[in-house]
């Protein structure tokens, strides 16, 4: 599963399973959004966040506690 920034606000990058036809993402978290475009057009995260306070701690839970 990757990660997937929902908006730039803390606790608001969500570990999703599928990305829907739609563009949306559904977060492990049961909330469905459409992602932020990052770099290059891409919208998934390369790798974990890099910072702890990003994530929703309903995925951060689901993914295991680091």
């Amino acid at each position: 599963m990757a990660w997937y920034l929902r908006s730039i606000g803390d606790r608001d990058t969500h570990r999703g399973k599928l990305l829907h036809p739609d563009g949306t993402v559904t977060a492990t978290c049961g909330i469905r959004f459409r992602p932020r475009e990052l770099l290059h057009g891409e919208t998934a995260l390369r790798g974990e966040p890099p910072d702890p306070d990003q994530i929703c701690p309903a995925c951060l839970r689901s993914a295991g506690a680091r």
